[in-house]
């Protein structure tokens, strides 16, 4: 029944194309038990939809995906404050998870981050914000995020100064005590020493540990709260009702002293980890100077359309992307690709936002909108990247989530056995001690930091990554397979020769017509052969087959372009005598009337350090293999040249995509290599993919590894960051876990004093983001220095 009470959402529809959809979809919403009413409007393309009980709102989505169409979706990444250890890194996707709407929630421990798509019609940001707000983790409004992060860092270092000073004296006193001097203060004074570190510094830690048991969750402020409080609560107990003066205040002053102060550290560390993404985030000028008639006005970067027009002067960063209109200068692009060496551009070329003009005055015409504009591109690229989740990191998650309460078993456990077999006093140290030491952030922190390092040495190096989850892949694989074209070679083909057979003027330039419509880089080095001859302005049909080449008729005359497989597909043969005598060269026949007219043998130049890669490969333990849709002598004299001995010839888009899946089947891993967009197939059937590109082109939605230079050696970096990264990440999970898997029996044995279990779980998670950081200092191996003997 309806009534004003019944949930009611209006949700944007995607696929309804006519009154039918309209039908089919209010017709599949009816037939649920929890749907009140559903009412479709077409024009609008929404779901009016009623439901009986707010529950069933979360099954709206499958619902309508069941139905044949899709709902619109949100996404937005946003900094999230409070975040501490793995534990609320789990609770924030937990908490989201379960809210109507949500498709997916997920959360860099490394950088405070938080990204998140939702179903428009069934929630809002302002409702995500609200219930984080509601679970004390707000999101930081971005344009304070950068000073509340350092204002943030800066009071956290504050606070732990002024705690390291407040607990000084009491451990002065405790370490002279260990040579025996009796330099012990009076209970009062530790107790005036220690209660403002306990409640007014650690406050952190007790609001935080509040809001994380109200969600039925805990985390490290659980653990630093129940601790420090023990001892805290402790002393005054032996002080108050026993009369003792061997009191712990130092214990619970030092420990919160020292976590403020790694957790400081960490924060000083993370940043650095983070400092590539930053560094190109600050490369374009917030402003640029725009003619306005025969007048230069200074104009804000954000505020330039397409066809405005720039003056770049000697020395500036060029604010935005666009295509120079005068001028000519050498243009530093080490910043976006990895370049070291200037490059020369003159009127036509296009230069990006980031880079820098060095020598020459240039006048440039913008050709995108700021928002599109490559190195914005980038950053996203790097930053979508950071934000997702290895496998081996959903698995540590699910450690993470139970880490807490476990370690609270313990602590509970060796009290229970420490007060049995020794005394009070010893069952205390030793629970106080488990719960200090233990330590999610290590865990939660080893393999983000690491991911974040790796994609900011890729983003230096002209190295894109897209998918992390490649790169374990890329660190494994035993194969690479590569297209020739494009890859192997510098995809700029030159007409080598041209052999006509027949007598007929209109030839050509019906061959010139017909290819200048063909975007295949073989069509364009016959256009650009055929400069001088005028293309005929008659209509003629125009149909392309992959892989073949073009068909075009006019009136009852029939022109074939293509290779051998078209003209066979037509009955055609080949005399032997037809056939060129460059070996190496790629063939196109032109057939007219079912007669063989012409051939053009083209050539593509082997890219410079196609050689030095394929060796390299080959000593780093990766077989090498090349597809290719040219005819089988072309590809045998590349292949050798290069040192390539598997190779597969003459094949077609979707048969390089059938080599790949067999190859797959006999390999741990294949890589494809590929130029991004005709050999789209091939790399989405690869285990791990890598689009070549350039500066100026990247083929960003074609592959998980994207190289932003048309440089084969890119490839042997992209590799090494990947077994780099590996490694790192391995390394640090291992230390993350010894030191828990060492430094809580010893806790729960009675073997540490939580002063030092406080130091230790203080700077474990440092020495984890600080061994990310070293990934940041290296530099991978030059085929030059790995490829000769």
């Amino acid at each position: 029944m309806t009534t004003a009470n019944n949930p009611h959402v209006v949700l944007p529809v995607t696929g309804l194309t006519c009154a039918s959809c309209v039908t089919r979809l209010e017709k599949a919403m009816n037939k649920h038990d929890g749907v009140v009413r559903a009412n479709v409007n077409l024009a609008l393309e929404t779901l009016d939809l009623s439901v009986d009980e707010a529950t069933n709102l979360a099954d709206i989505p499958q619902w309508v995906s069941a139905a044949g169409f899709g709902l619109e979706t949100q996404e937005v990444t946003v900094t999230v404050d409070n975040i501490t250890c793995a534990s609320c890194v789990n609770r924030i996707e937990k908490v989201l998870g379960k809210m109507p709407g949500i498709e997916q929630a997920s959360v860099n421990l490394a950088t405070s981050q938080l990204k998140v798509t939702w179903y428009a019609g069934l929630t809002t940001l302002s409702q995500i914000k609200h219930r984080l707000a509601d679970i004390n983790y707000p999101v930081v409004e971005t344009e304070n995020e950068t000073q509340t992060t350092a204002a943030s860092a800066n009071t956290l270092l504050t606070h732990s100064l002024i705690g390291l000073a407040l607990s000084l004296p009491m451990v002065v006193t405790m370490f002279a005590g260990l040579f025996g001097a009796d330099w012990m203060l009076p209970s009062w004074v530790q107790f005036i020493l220690t209660t403002p570190v306990q409640f007014w510094l650690g406050y952190r830690f007790y609001v935080g540990a509040y809001h994380s048991l109200k969600n039925k969750s805990a985390n490290m402020d659980v653990l630093v709260a129940m601790g420090t409080s023990a001892a805290y609560f402790y002393s005054l107990y032996l002080w108050l009702v026993l009369g003792s003066s061997h009191l712990y205040f130092e214990a619970a002053a030092v420990v919160v002293s020292l976590v403020m102060l790694g957790k400081w550290m960490e924060e000083r560390a993370k940043n650095i980890t983070s400092d590539a993404i930053r560094k190109l985030m600050n490369l374009q000028p917030p402003t640029a100077q725009k003619w306005q008639g025969d007048d230069l006005v200074k104009t804000d970067v954000n505020d330039l359309v397409l066809g405005d027009e720039l003056q770049i002067q000697p020395g500036d960063t060029v604010p935005a992307d666009g295509v120079i209109v005068s001028g000519s200068s050498a243009i530093d692009e080490a910043m976006l690709t990895g370049e070291s060496i200037p490059v020369t551009k003159t009127t036509g070329d296009t230069v990006l936002a980031g880079t820098k003009n060095t020598n020459g005055s240039i006048r440039l015409k913008v050709h995108s909108s700021p928002d599109q504009f490559r190195l914005k591109q980038i950053v996203q690229l790097v930053n979508d990247a950071q934000m997702q989740k290895p496998d081996i990191q959903k698995l540590v998650d699910k450690i993470s989530s139970v880490f807490v309460p476990v370690v609270i078993a313990i602590a509970l456990v060796a009290f229970v056995l420490q007060w049995w077999f020794i005394s009070l006093d010893a069952a205390f140290v030793a629970s106080v001690s488990v719960l200090v030491i233990a330590c999610p952030c290590a865990l939660g922190l080893a393999t983000p930091t690491a991911i974040m390092a790796a994609s900011g040495v890729g983003a230096r190096r002209g190295v894109l990554i897209r998918n992390i989850n490649q790169l374990q892949i890329l660190a494994n694989a035993n194969a690479v397979v590569f297209d020739k074209t494009g890859t192997l070679t510098q995809g700029t083909p030159k007409v080598a020769a041209l052999q006509t057979w027949i007598d007929d003027d209109s030839l050509l330039p019906w061959v010139k017509q017909v290819q200048r419509q063909s975007q295949h880089p073989l069509a364009s080095a016959m256009v650009e052969h055929l400069a001088e001859v005028r293309a005929d302005d008659n209509d003629a049909e125009f149909e392309n087959l992959s892989g073949r080449g073009v068909v075009s008729k006019r009136g009852d005359q029939r022109l074939l372009i293509g290779n051998e497989r078209l003209l066979t597909e037509y009955e055609l043969s080949i005399p032997d005598d037809y056939h060129s005598s460059l070996a190496a060269s790629s063939t196109v026949w032109v057939a007219l009337n079912d007669r063989l007219a012409a051939r053009f043998d083209i050539t593509d130049p082997i890219r410079n350090d196609a050689k030095d890669t394929i060796r390299w490969l080959n000593k780093a333990g990766l077989n090498s293999w090349m597809l290719s849709g040219d005819h089988q002598n072309a590809a045998e004299a590349v292949a050798q040249e290069l040192g390539i001995s598997d190779l597969m010839a003459n094949l077609l888009p979707e048969h390089k995509a059938q080599a790949i899946t067999q190859l797959k089947k006999k390999s741990n891993g294949v890589i494809m290599v590929g130029d991004g967009i005709n050999d789209a197939p091939a790399l989405a059937a690869a285990d791990a993919s890598i689009a070549m590109g350039s500066g100026t082109d990247v083929a960003m939605e074609s592959a998980g590894i994207t190289l932003m230079r048309s440089d084969i050696g890119l490839i042997t970096e992209a590799i090494q960051i990947a077994r780099k990264t590996q490694r790192k990440i391995k390394q640090n999970l291992f230390w993350a876990f010894i030191y828990n898997c060492v430094g809580i029996p010893l806790a729960a044995f009675g073997l540490l004093s939580p002063v030092v279990a406080g130091a230790a779980m203080a700077f474990s998670s440092v020495s984890v983001v600080t061994s990310s950081i070293l990934l940041l200092r290296w530099n991978p191996t030059s085929i030059k220095e790995n490829s000769h003997d």
